[in-house]
């Protein structure tokens, strides 16, 4: 499969009061959600992993998932807004948006990104076919430990979080260099399509 541009246009989100069809339904949650168990200390005693919407007309308000609280996992629950300009292109701008990572006032939430600052500008783009997302990066987006079993499991839970809040992908290819095996090798494994009912089990909510 080639990789294309753009990927498929996705319901653009235009007031604070209606939400993208594409985008599946979401809430926050508390640091005292079940999540797959991760052996890394983490200090939650700040943690609020809760963010006000942003009241902005005439903008996209998108919805970036990053580990918070408890957890060093994105679980799919907990996540920050961004509004940009109004846009079609949700799912591109979402991972833009991703690989810049949290900003101060997020951060003061307790949100944190797996991502190096080098990670910015990774993201290349997205094709979507037959509801397979095909999603390139440079090498940059890998973090320091990405290529053991902790680390690749939590850089991955956030890139996952993200591509499949959108009802429109039923599974995702990750590529380097337009190829499956070369990004799945930085994480010391084989090329592997990750599909949203595996996505669902890792997280326990079935």
């Amino acid at each position: 499969h080639v990789l294309a541009a753009p990927d498929e246009a996705i319901p653009v989100r235009t007031s604070t009061t209606d939400a993208p069809e594409a985008v599946e339904e979401v809430t926050t949650t508390s640091t005292s959600t079940t999540v797959p168990a991760t052996t890394i200390p983490v200090d939650t005693s700040v943690a609020i992993c809760l963010e006000e919407e942003p009241d902005v007309a005439a903008a996209t308000i998108l919805q970036i998932y990053f580990p918070c609280g408890a957890t060093d996992l994105a679980t799919g629950q907990a996540y920050v807004y961004r509004a940009i300009p109004p846009t079609d292109l949700v799912l591109t701008t979402t991972m833009r948006e991703m690989t810049k990572g949290v900003e101060a006032d997020e951060a003061a939430l307790g949100f944190r990104s797996p991502f190096a600052a080098e990670a910015s500008g990774a993201f290349l783009g997205v094709s979507i076919s037959d509801g397979t997302a095909f999603v390139e990066f440079t090498d940059d987006i890998f973090p320091a430990g990405a290529d053991t079993a902790e680390g690749a499991q939590v850089f991955l839970s956030t890139l996952n979080a993200n591509v499949f809040q959108f009802d429109t992908v039923n599974q995702i290819e990750y590529r380097l260099g337009g190829s499956c095996d070369a990004f799945w090798q930085q994480l010391g494994g084989s090329c592997e399509v990750i599909t949203r009912s595996e996505w669902r089990s890792q997280q326990n909510t079935g």
